[in-house]
This record gives C-alpha cells, sequence and structure tokens, in this order.
C-alpha cells in the first residue's frame, strides 16, 4: 500500500501513478483506504483519467470501486468524456486552472456536493443527463459555462478555459466579478479565457468550436501610416469581406489564437526584406494553421507581396483584395479553387506580350500600373551586365485603371506566358520587375511559385533604380 505516500505528499503519489510506478490497483485501494486527506476530489480525478487512459476493460471494476455506481461507470466507459477547464480564485486573487470530466450519462450524477442544481440546469440547456467529477473544491457558479461547453462540444482546444454562469435558455449571465483575477491564474498556465466579454450564448460557442473554417480579415502595412489609417484601413476591409463572407467568429479567433489582425512596419531596408516576409508569414500562418481563410489586403511594395504570395503557393484558400477609389474590392477570390490562378491558357484575353533582345537569363516586366517599367529595366539591366531577353507583358486596354472584378483570369494569362517563354527559350535566371496592383504580383506570386533561380526587384524610389529584394529559389526558406 502506499497510503503514507498519499498522506504525506500528494503530488509525489499522483506522479508515481501517472509513470505507473503505482498500478492502478494499488492507487484504488490507497485511496480507497485513506478516508480523509487534502485534495481527494484531485486525487480521484486524476486516478479516472488514468484508468481511462488505459482502455482496458479489465479497468472497468477498478471504476466501480471509486464511484460505486453502475450505471455511470458504464456511461463513462461507453461514451468518453470532455474534458473542460475553469479557474478558481479566492478575493485575495489566489487561484489556479480546475478541471472537470463531463459525459452523457442515464442520471445526473456529481461527485461533490452542492452542484446537482446547477448541473441540472446544465442538462436542460444541453438536452442530456451529465455525469461530471471536479477535480477540486470550490464555491460558485462561474464553473457552468465551462461544464456547459463539455456537454455541447468536443472540439474544445486544450489551452481555453470559461468562466461564467449560465441561464436555463443558454445565455451567459454578465457576472464578471473577479475577472481580472482569473485572467492572471489562465495567462500563468499559458491559457485563454472565455467569459461574457467575448460571447452572449453557449450555443455562438459551439458554433465557432464546431465550425469547419473562419473567415479571418488581415491588413499587412510595409510602410510607415500612423494608426487612425491603419485602423479605418482595417475596418473598411472587414466591411468588404462581411459583404459575403460571415464574421461573427473574428474577434473570438483572434483572442484564442493570437493572431494579429494588423500588421505595421517602417519602410523596408536593403537588409529587412527577409525578416518583415517571415513575420508576416507568421500572421498568415497564425491564421491557416486554425482552419482560418485569410482575407489579405495590402499597403506596401509590390516585391513583398509577390515574395509572400510565393512562400504560399497555391495551398489554401484565401482572398485578396485591391484598395481602389476609397474603398476594398475583392479582386482574387481563391475559396473555391485555389489553383485557378495557376490555370494555363492560351486564349489571351486580358493581356498581351512582346520579347525583346536576346541573353541568357530571362526578365519579366509587368506593365499593368500607371509607370511604365521598361526603360528603368533597360537601364538596370545594362549597368549590371545582366545578360537578358526582356519579356514585356501588359494590360490590353486599360493600364493603370484596371477595373476591379475577377483578377484571377489576369494572373492565369501572365503565369501562361511565363510557362509559353519557358517551353519556347531557356531561362538560366528568372527576373520580375513589377509595375501592378499588389493583387495581380501576390497572385502571380502564388502561382510561380519558387522553382527558378532568379530574383524579384523593388523600384527604389530615392535612387530610382531597381534592388534585388528576394532571391525567388530562398523565398520559402526565408518566409517559413
Amino acid at each position: 500500500m502506499y497510503t503514507n505516500i498519499l498522506k504525506q505528499n500528494i503530488e509525489d503519489f499522483v506522479l508515481l501513478v501517472k509513470k505507473d510506478l503505482i498500478s492502478l490497483n494499488e492507487a484504488v485501494d490507497s485511496y480507497l483506504k485513506c478516508e480523509d486527506f487534502p485534495q481527494k476530489s484531485f486525487v480521484l480525478y486524476e486516478i479516472i483519467k488514468k484508468i481511462l487512459e488505459t482502455k482496458k476493460t479489465s479497468s472497468i471494476e477498478l471504476l466501480i470501486k471509486l464511484l460505486n455506481d453502475d450505471l455511470t461507470v458504464l456511461n463513462l466507459y461507453r461514451n468518453g468524456y470532455n474534458e473542460v477547464r475553469f479557474p478558481i480564485v479566492n478575493d485575495s486573487g489566489n487561484g489556479k486552472i480546475a478541471r472537470a470530466i463531463v459525459f452523457k450519462n442515464e442520471k445526473t450524477y456529481v461527485n461533490l456536493e452542492g452542484f446537482t442544481d446547477k448541473i441540472k440546469i446544465i442538462e436542460k440547456i444541453v438536452q442530456k443527463n451529465l455525469g461530471v467529477i471536479f477535480d477540486s473544491h470550490f464555491t460558485g457558479n462561474s464553473f457552468m459555462l465551462a461544464i456547459t461547453m463539455g456537454g455541447l462540444t468536443s472540439k474544445i482546444p486544450k489551452n481555453v478555459a470559461f468562466t461564467g454562469e449560465v441561464d436555463s435558455d443558454g445565455s451567459i449571465l454578465k457576472n464578471i466579478r473577479n475577472l481580472h483575477f482569473k485572467e492572471s491564474v489562465c495567462e500563468e498556465e499559458n491559457m485563454k479565457l472565455i467569459s461574457a466579454l467575448d460571447v452572449n450564448n453557449v450555443f455562438e460557442l459551439k458554433d465557432f468550436f464546431e465550425a469547419k473554417e473562419y473567415h479571418v480579415p488581415v491588413l499587412f502595412v510595409f510602410q510607415k501610416r500612423d494608426e487612425e489609417f491603419v485602423d479605418n484601413s482595417y475596418e473598411k476591409l472587414k466591411e468588404k469581406v462581411g459583404e459575403k463572407f460571415p464574421l461573427n467568429f473574428v474577434d473570438i479567433f483572434e483572442k484564442l489564437y493570437d493572431f494579429k489582425k494588423t500588421y505595421v512596419s517602417d519602410e523596408i531596408k536593403n537588409n529587412e526584406w527577409k525578416k518583415v516576409l517571415k513575420d508576416a508569414r507568421k500572421v498568415l500562418n497564425s491564421i491557416i494553421s486554425n482552419n482560418g481563410i485569410p482575407h489579405i489586403a495590402i499597403v506596401g511594395p509590390v516585391a513583398m507581396a509577390m515574395a509572400l504570395g510565393v512562400t504560399l503557393g497555391t495551398h489554401n484558400k484565401l482572398v485578396f483584395y485591391h484598395h481602389q477609389d476609397g474603398e476594398y474590392h475583392r479582386v482574387l477570390d481563391l475559396t473555391d479553387n485555389v489553383r485557378k490562378v495557376k490555370s494555363i491558357t492560351e486564349d489571351y484575353r486580358f493581356v498581351k506580350y512582346t520579347v525583346e533582345g536576346e541573353g541568357k537569363d530571362c526578365s519579366y516586366v509587368l506593365y499593368f500600373a500607371s509607370h511604365n517599367p521598361i526603360q528603368d529595366v533597360r537601364k538596370f539591366l545594362l549597368n549590371n551586365n545582366i545578360s537578358s531577353k526582356k519579356i514585356l507583358i501588359e494590360h490590353k486596354d486599360n493600364k493603370g485603371n484596371i477595373k476591379p472584378g475577377d483578377w484571377t483570369k489576369i494572373v492565369s494569362e501572365i503565369m501562361s506566358i511565363t510557362q509559353n517563354i519557358r517551353t519556347c527559350t531557356s531561362c538560366e535566371n528568372v527576373h520580375f520587375f513589377i509595375s501592378a496592383p499588389l493583387p495581380i504580383a501576390f497572385g502571380l506570386g502564388m502561382a510561380y511559385g519558387d522553382f527558378s533561380k532568379g530574383g524579384i526587384y523593388q523600384l527604389d524610389k530615392e535612387t530610382g533604380s531597381y534592388i534585388k529584394a528576394f532571391e525567388i529559389e530562398n523565398i520559402r526558406g526565408d518566409g517559413i
């Protein structure tokens, strides 16, 4: 028996059980022989979890010994359980994260006295009887939100805790006493706390946790702008996104997954391109890795837009927006088919191209904005002794004023030209010089990828010449 260890050092006892240095039979017998000791519910909880993790039918007898309720054990073993967390604090602000096992049962079961009435309110909300096993003693009703969510969904992340009293219709009551203490407790444990500040009712939360995807606006500003500009731009973007896509989960998504809805840097200096690209990609990763669909707008250099597109490739759904005439326009909607920017066509409806000169490299010169880059590119290639053909790709009709609409076809035509050139001639290195709206550069980066050696160039306003912002073959390594 290990009753002495249990009486003298509960943490050591639990650790030995977790490491299988105390068998489950010995743990159960020791627990039952010690009639009264501190943190009894904590020890019970840990033993039950360990038994359930073994998933052996031979362990059923041990659960029956502990709970003394055959029907409850049957339902716990058969139905599985959800584990939920909630902070408990005293008036001095001291506290911890409490846990509870929640499972579907044929009758109400609670391992602690005094909570049955509140559990029955929760059962009306979730429309089933529940078994609840707490690991701690506490007072108050703020545990109710956690238990309700455990009864509604199994999709709760492990880093989420709840606090709040719940009404019989699922409304979360606006009792936020001691909330700052509870937030501090959660922060110490690297957990996110959901309360009445974040959501109105439990069914909104259920929908959030069970959603297959989330639409998330994100604004990148790669130049020095004041806070008012950034905030106003983001709100305009968010308003535009909301015209077509649901945004009711954006605030909770931002809180739980630590994503930045706006990323702002100063003007990018020559030695900062890689770092800024990596930071921007982290923002997108935090969205995409949590089933988010980024709705992107960029203010800044065109080279960064193309490079960011290269890092993403055509793997994840997204939407890109273009700012024109004081508002945002949805011009690359890749929520239905992200690979359509890679579609190869020989029917050029929107673009045309000409090839100038000879050379071992290929320089793609995109002329879609008001600035005609061709003279600057010729001068740059000559001054830097770059032997290159120049492929001028331009919009047929509206350079500098392309009508907002579906620009995926424009991108796919540009991509098709690069592939046509590739099949007709050799390109030892490729160079991109872009005068185009940011969505076109971004989409081309997605479609083209990093399969060629070469560079993406940015026109330097101070010198009037180009600088190599990125080496294409290294972009994905730099941006991840």
